[in-house]
């Protein structure tokens, strides 16, 4: 008997054994599994960012595109601007020029010639000039008809004048 009793530890060791083989076998499947599974992830990963790098790059060259309209676009501005600062300067000193040569225009027409008396006239142009300085109105006239005119009285001719054509 000691032979098969022998034999039986024989079996039972090489049982353990199978089993402890089979064990390494489904560990090492889920391990194989896993390792397969980490392999996809990585791979996915790996493509996800080349994506993501392919977009990157696409966005970068847009970037610099509008980067260089960017720095256009300024340039123009300022160009622009410049140019409406020299026509702001013009305006400016045409604004400074329509009083002075209004006043010319005023001062040349306020006598009239049917006036017969001349220091009537030229005490006349004095108070003329004198409301044309203080701001627009009617100037007070010259008596009855005395043939000054007023710069109310010139706007309304040249615009009579323009009425007519």
């Amino acid at each position: 008997m000691t032979e098969y009793d022998d034999r039986l530890r024989e079996v039972e060791r090489y049982k353990a054994k199978f089993n402890e083989n089979k064990q390494l076998v489904n560990d090492t499947r889920k391990m194989s599994k896993a390792l397969a599974d980490a392999i996809r992830l990585k791979d996915e990963n790996f493509e996800s960012l080349k994506r993501q790098n392919g977009e990157n790059v696409r966005l970068k060259k847009q970037l610099e595109a509008t980067m260089e309209q960017l720095e256009t676009t300024i340039l123009e501005v300022s160009k622009v601007k410049r140019e409406l600062d020299s026509a702001l300067v013009e305006v400016s000193r045409l604004k400074i020029s329509i009083p002075t040569e209004r006043d010319a225009a005023v001062q040349e027409f306020l006598v009239d010639p049917n006036c017969d008396d001349d220091s009537d006239n030229k005490a006349s142009i004095s108070e003329q000039s004198q409301e044309s300085e203080d701001g627009p109105g009617d100037a007070e006239e010259c008596g009855d008809d005395n043939g000054v005119e007023t710069q109310s009285d010139i706007v309304r001719g040249s615009a009579s004048d323009e009425d007519d054509s």
